[in-house]
């Protein structure tokens, strides 16, 4: 018997091509980031004493005249570990990079990380989103075509358990049908009919309503009551469809038990009262002089939020050196924020005021007719100001030789100019940025060099990091005819809506 040293537990791949494995379960990020199935860990104290009688018998024998090998002499089968299953990986990465990085407001389901401790309609519809997100985040077909099975049946066991009153007032129900409008937004984004693209929200809504409001006082049912509220209010403001009255009670519940102050809480608001000047309402259109009137006052109120935002929201402005040529700054500068959760609020809030202003500087167009005048050299000021903001928010995300490089992983920092790869986490906060950048330059009043700016900082997030949605939208906004060009709320669901909303 002959000591062979200490053995490696990385997986066979990470082995093969001398990579550093993390030794994740179920799956070593390596093989999650190419979409390749991790052979997984090797037990090394069943390899550190390995028996050479074979091998020392078969070195006696090549001594000896060649003849035919008798079959003990052959090698033994070797048996390779089984490849973890696609569910198991799909959820894995759900939990670890979806729930617990990116959009924290799912963290109501962490109880139901085993599905074992899950009802099978929760389960199922964990399986569907968790394929989903896999799907998107890897192009992996065999996920997407799992998760559509999941979905079906994760329907057919919801409607099974709402044909009990009894049962459909279970909080597994109401958040089963969140999750399936999660798969919906991250499968469908762009091809969903007005009737599907809200049937699962109206569906929780009516939940709620069987519930009971006076029902949801923990802090989990109240995250999933916010996350309904927020999935709601999108619904109607990028359909143009007025808010519903039960969307005005559940805030209203909310409210006892948050801090209102809170900037991302007072965004949900204005949201509501934007909607109100997209959507057909039955009592009449606004007239213009109403219409400026309220887009202005909306816009002194999201002006107002970022005045009074706490520290907690900060960030600091560094400026490049002279000698840095590169790029990757509009305008000499970029911005740090402490989270991507922050740095999505900041350009919410930015590309809100661009679209409010936007609509003041076409009612200018029109005489007014009442004290409210629009005012467009303001409006065009302030969304040169909200253009340069959501821009400078650009480069920590993406520019992976400078203030991005800290995000690479230890084997894809190298020098200068080198391929590398990106973790799940840094695509993400890539893919954040699309929507914002997007308005900006969607804005007619967008300054040209703005403009061209963001077009190739989409470019780069297309080829960059592979973000197909990227390139669709560098590809719209291109198009010289501006009617040719999708609008603000079908490139929002064209990017999975409020799906990817850190």
């Amino acid at each position: 018997m002959v000591f062979r040293g200490k053995p490696s537990k990385a997986c066979q791949r990470c082995r093969d091509r001398k990579l550093r494995c993390d030794l994740r379960k179920p799956t070593c990020t390596s093989c999650l980031r190419v979409g390749l199935k991790c052979t997984g860990y090797r037990d090394t104290e069943t390899l550190r004493i390995s028996d050479q009688t074979q091998a020392v018998r078969s070195k006696a024998l090549s001594k000896r005249p060649a003849s035919t090998p008798s079959k003990s002499s052959q090698a033994p089968f070797k048996l390779s570990h089984l490849p973890l299953d696609l569910q198991a990986q799909a959820r894995e990465l759900f939990f670890a990079y979806y729930i617990a990085d990116f959009s924290k407001g799912w963290d109501f389901l962490y109880p139901y990380f085993d599905p074992r401790l899950a009802p099978e309609h929760l389960s199922l519809s964990i399986d569907a989103a968790s394929l989903a997100f896999l799907s998107h985040q890897v192009s992996s077909p065999s996920a997407r075509n799992l998760g559509r099975q999941k979905y079906v049946a994760a329907i057919h066991e919801l409607n099974t358990a709402l044909q009990s009153v009894r049962t459909a007032r279970k909080p597994t129900i109401f958040e089963a049908s969140l999750l399936l409008d999660l798969f919906e937004k991250i499968t469908n984004p762009a091809t969903a009919s007005d009737g599907t693209y809200r049937a699962h929200v109206d569906g929780a809504m009516a939940l709620v309503k069987l519930r009971g409001l006076g029902h949801f006082t923990d802090n989990a049912s109240l995250r999933a009551l916010a996350r309904l509220s927020l999935n709601a209010v999108i619904c109607c403001l990028s359909k143009g469809d007025p808010i519903p009255s039960e969307i005005f009670d559940i805030r209203k519940h909310i409210a006892q038990f948050i801090d209102v102050s809170d900037p991302k809480w007072r965004l949900g608001g204005i949201s509501i009262e934007m909607t109100d000047l997209v959507s057909e309402r039955p009592d009449g259109a606004l007239t213009p002089d109403e219409r400026v009137r309220k887009c202005m006052e909306l816009d002194k109120q999201l002006e107002q939020v970022a005045l009074e935002a706490s520290p907690t929201w900060s960030y600091e402005r560094i400026f490049l050196s002279a000698d840095d040529k590169r790029d990757m700054a509009l305008d000499g500068f970029y911005d740090v924020y402490s989270t991507r959760q922050v740095t999505q609020m900041w350009n919410v809030l930015r590309l809100m005021r661009i679209l409010l202003c936007e609509e003041i500087i076409d009612s200018s167009l029109t005489p007014p007719s009442g004290e409210y005048s629009a005012d467009p050299r303001y409006a065009t000021s302030a969304i040169a100001s909200m253009v340069q903001e959501i821009c400078a928010s650009v480069p920590q995300m993406t520019d992976c030789e400078g203030a991005a490089r800290h995000k690479l992983p230890p084997s894809g920092v190298n020098r200068q100019g080198s391929v590398h790869t990106h973790t799940t986490p840094h695509f993400l906060d890539a893919y954040i940025l699309i929507f914002s950048l997007y308005i900006a330059a969607w804005s007619r009043n967008c300054p040209e060099r703005s403009r061209d700016w963001v077009i190739a900082q989409l470019s780069r997030i297309a080829e960059h990091f592979g973000v197909k949605e990227a390139a669709i939208v560098v590809e719209t906004l291109r198009r010289r005819d501006e009617k040719r060009r999708i609008g603000p709320w079908d490139a929002y669901r064209l990017l999975g809506s409020y799906a990817f909303a850190a």
